[in-house]
């Protein structure tokens, strides 16, 4: 992967998939420069209870993040990593400057499909995510 900018990941909420993915990414690139987005958050929201928790588990503190739409993204991005297709058309179709960058990170990973949100899930549906993450993410680096 190219140099220089942050890696973006982005849900619908920013409260859940996002959150846990940049945390989980700088976690296995220390000093790496990673940020999180939603197609439809609201400003300021913690991250969910469930995220927080199982993102404690693998050493990540999400305790401090705070939700942002992906319009108030000011930092330059060399990737997004987009959750579902539908996210995927939600940022180009908002930010028409990143439409070479964005991908599904299923397809990053060389596989397929969406990544479902977790929101009102119980923890262990939260901890499947969290290892689903880091599988594709160990993919994307092979």
């Amino acid at each position: 992967m190219s140099e220089g900018g942050t890696i973006l990941f982005v849900c619908t909420g920013n409260t859940c998939r996002s959150p846990l993915a940049q945390g989980l990414w700088q976690a296995l690139h220390p000093g790496a420069r990673a940020a999180s987005a939603g197609v439809g958050a609201w400003p300021g929201s913690p991250a969910a209870a469930a995220a927080q928790r199982v993102a404690l588990e693998y050493g990540v503190d999400l305790s401090g993040h705070r939700s942002r739409h992906v319009r108030d993204v000011d930092e330059p991005v060399r990737q997004v990593f987009v959750m579902t297709r539908e996210q995927a058309a939600e940022v180009v179709r908002m930010r028409p400057e990143w439409e070479s960058r964005v991908e599904l990170l299923t397809e990053a990973a060389g596989e397929t499909g969406d990544i479902p949100d977790p929101l009102g899930a119980g923890i262990e549906v939260y901890r499947g995510l969290a290892e689903r993450l880091l599988g594709l993410m160990r993919k994307i680096d092979e």
